[in-house]
């Protein structure tokens, strides 16, 4: 039944049925209810009547219709009329494209067009929205050239649809731009429109350039839309330090889309302290902020404040998103915090992100630097539409195993290829990296093969990983021809060919190696220069060495930490003692591993007292010295004969200061000086503590020279227990048992040789 205001509506119209101004106005009135009802009673009550309305009353129950949603009541109203003007075919045509049919909007336009009725702005507006929500192209370009036909380009109303539909389907910024820039009237919508477009592609000097001629020539004030457009084209943290002026200017600094920005800005500028004051000012906090607040300090490596902030952010009542889920995430694993990631793996599936592969992969990492790989297996099995970063994150975890890391690895890349999805470079780069030894070369053969197959060539950081995992499996020719199949080889492709022939010995291949690099135009950088000068080292070629820090002080790379002290080292290595305190004076402020080249130099160089003051030097400038530092000095010691000093330092190693415990190469520098002197119970009795084999064969060596033969036995069996076919103890023994006359203990020893096959290695010189 309807309602007594419906029926007192009805009887109003019943007796104003000759009247059509009264229905107009009654229409008007009403229209903003929306009740189908009421406008079918007009209606039906007007054509009881046999009334022949007028256009704008047809008009207006055709809006009224389209209003409530009853399409097929508007397009019977529009056929049922005599006459139509303009806003007729405008108001079906909007209706059309308001409840999604732009190809019949579009049909309506064009029967307009042939009935001779001239479309006016807001026809055009609507219709070129036609076009931009059905992606027509062509048909919007020349629905363009009408609208300049009917000299209609200038007018905000379609000149603003242009704009977006130049922007949107068509993709051109400086066409969108060409139709904005004519037009008589612009909104700060339309500037924001424009602004954005610009801040999107990245184009900083358009953003900057419109927004000061909003200002000056619209003088149009910014909004908060306005203002997070420009902040997409700040870099650098003075860039985002003025646009927050500006926000404190025009009262947005506490808006909750501008300062949620803003702290991502800050965050991602590394100015956490800018950002947390701009949060905690922030009346109102969405999900945004928050998750730029974690994600922030997880970048900053403050990861026991990020989980703390996620805490809050729960506590607050805020639901997480998958962002700031996967920061959190990532956070646990850096500090080993697996129990609290356990805890957020349980939010995942409160708030319904458990399959999500963004959250997935946070979870996979988490769970694999735990070692936990049956979680790892299951969390990856359990995601629904896997992206290829779920799948290398997997590949990744089972290339950080240290067994069987390969086969799996190439598993799962065999059923990543029977996928939809296609491996990527960061795929091939997982795989690679899980052939660590010899026993996968064969596997590391056939995916360098598939690579070629698929590729036909590979990327830049494919090749290095090729190279670097030839190099492991110790196959240097291979690395060398993966080396030569990287098109664009940077300076990671060339330090790491340099650094495979250094570490197997090839010191001249290496450094012809450096200078193809040279050649190749290639400048060398600090990664790349120690491998040479460590070369140099290695050879003892010292001119080369020269030339070396003469190229490093051209490139300024002479107080670099790394390059001045592999100089420091070069130099010592090759006795220029002189030049590499030279080389270390150059240094502008000394550091550990400079020191302890030029100690481990003056050791060398039997110069021990200038190793010892080295080390007080060393102490003075609060430099903590380790165990190389005092492995040197022992060394420096030892070779003088400073018996009280050597036992001086090896204490004061094992003090309460340094409490370092001391390796076996220490114990054979004490071992070393003690038996130079005859010491030899007390070298014994420190042999047995932590002595090396290189320890026992030094005391044996000692007791040789003391004819020490008590000793010198125990000694001999310990070599021969730890090394079996070292043949020099039973040598030495047997020989200071002929010195002393024993014949007999000496015969037994050489038939023990023979029995288990043990021969002396026949004595070889250089010179023959």
């Amino acid at each position: 039944m309807l309602r007594r205001p419906a029926v007192k509506l009805i009887t109003q119209t019943c007796h104003t049925l000759a009247q059509p101004e009264p229905i107009f106005l009654l229409l008007q009135k009403h229209s903003k209810s929306k009740s189908i009802t009421l406008c079918k009673q007009i209606h039906a009550n007007l054509l009881k009547a046999h009334a022949n309305p007028q256009v704008h009353i047809s008009n207006t129950l055709l809006s009224f219709y389209s209003e409530c949603g009853d399409l097929c009541s508007a397009h019977r109203v529009f056929a049922q009329m005599p006459h139509r003007n303009v806003v007729t075919w405008t108001s079906l045509i909007s209706s059309c494209i308001r409840y999604g049919a732009p190809e019949e909007a579009l049909g309506l336009f064009k029967e307009m067009l042939e009935a001779n009725e001239s479309p006016n702005p807001y026809t055009f507006s609507v219709v070129v929205r036609a076009c931009t929500s059905g992606g027509l192209i062509e048909l919007g370009q020349q629905v363009h050239g009408l609208i300049v036909k009917y000299e209609l380009a200038d007018n905000e109303y379609t000149g603003s649809s242009l704009v977006d539909l130049y922007r949107k389907v068509i993709g051109s910024l400086s066409d969108a731009f060409y139709v904005f820039d004519r037009l008589s009237v612009r909104d700060l919508v339309l500037w924001n429109v424009m602004i954005s477009g610009f801040a999107q592609a990245g184009d900083v000097n358009n953003v900057l350039r419109l927004f000061s001629e909003m200002r000056e020539v619209d003088e149009l004030r910014p909004n908060d839309f306005t203002l997070t457009s420009l902040l997409k084209c700040c870099c650098l943290l003075e860039d985002v330090e003025q646009i927050h002026g500006l926000a404190l200017k025009f009262g947005f600094d506490r808006d909750v889309v501008v300062g949620s920005a803003l702290v991502d800005l800050y965050g991602k500028c590394g100015d956490l302290c800018s950002g947390k004051k701009i949060f905690d000012s922030m009346e109102v906090k969405d999900g945004y902020s928050w998750s730029s607040m974690v994600t922030g300090n997880v970048r900053s490596g403050r990861e026991k404040n990020a989980v703390l902030l996620f805490k809050s952010m729960l506590s607050q009542g805020v639901k997480p998103d998958q962002h700031v889920l996967s920061s959190t995430l990532r956070a646990c694993r850096e500090i080993g915090e697996l129990e609290t990631g356990i805890q957020i793996h349980s939010q995942t599936i409160k708030n319904g992100y458990q399959k999500d592969c963004f959250v997935g992969s946070g979870l996979i990492n988490l769970y694999a630097g735990a070692n936990e790989i049956c979680e790892v297996e299951k969390l990856f099995r359990g995601m629904v539409n896997k992206d290829i970063v779920a799948w290398n994150t997997m590949i990744m975890c089972y290339a950080q195993m240290e067994e069987g890391s390969a086969s799996l690895c190439i598993s799962l890349l065999r059923e990543l290829n029977h996928s939809v999805l296609a491996p990527d470079e960061a795929t091939f780069v997982a795989v690679i990296n899980s052939c660590k030894s010899a026993s996968d070369l064969a596997m590391g053969v056939q995916v360098h093969c598939s690579i070629v197959k698929l590729r036909q060539g590979y990327e830049t950081s494919i090749g290095n990983a090729l190279v670097r995992m030839y190099s492991d499996c110790q196959n240097i020719e291979s690395a060398r021809k993966a080396f030569t199949g990287i098109a664009h080889k940077d300076e990671v492709s060339w330090s790491s060919l340099i650094g495979i022939y250094h570490q197997n010995g090839f010191d001249l291949e290496a450094l012809r190696i450096f200078k193809e690099m040279l050649a190749d135009g290639k400048p060398p950088t600090r990664f790349s220069l120690p491998l040479g000068i460590t070369a140099c080292a290695k050879i003892a070629a010292v001119d080369m060495g020269k030339q070396f820090h003469s190229l490093i002080c051209k490139l300024g790379y002479n107080r670099d930490v790394y390059v001045g002290s592999s100089v420091v080292d070069m130099y010592a290595k090759c006795g220029s003692v002189d030049d590499a305190e030279k080389a270390f004076e150059e240094q502008g402020e000394p550091n550990e591993v400079a020191l302890n080249s030029l100690i481990s130099g003056f050791a060398r160089d039997g110069n021990a007292h200038k190793a010892i003051q080295l080390f007080r030097e060393m102490e003075s400038m609060r430099f903590a010295p380790n165990s190389i530092t005092f492995l040197t000095v022992l060394s420096a010691c030892s070779h003088a004969g400073l018996v009280e000093e050597s036992l001086f330092f090896f204490n004061l190693m094992m003090n309460q200061r340094y409490n370092m415990k001391p390796e076996s190469e220490h114990y054979a520098c004490l071992i070393d000086v003690l038996g130079r002197v005859g010491r030899l119970e007390e070298a014994y009795e420190l042999v047995q503590n932590g002595g090396c084999v290189f320890a026992w064969k030094t005391l044996l060596n000692a007791c040789r020279n003391y004819e020490n033969v008590k000793i010198a036995e125990k000694c001999a069996g310990k070599v021969a227990e730890i090394d079996p076919s070292d043949h020099s103890p039973y040598i030495i023994l047997s020989n200071m048992y002929s010195r002393e006359g024993k014949w007999e203990e000496a015969s037994k020893l050489r038939q023990k040789m023979v029995h288990i096959g043990m021969q002396k290695n026949p004595g070889s010189s250089w010179l023959m």
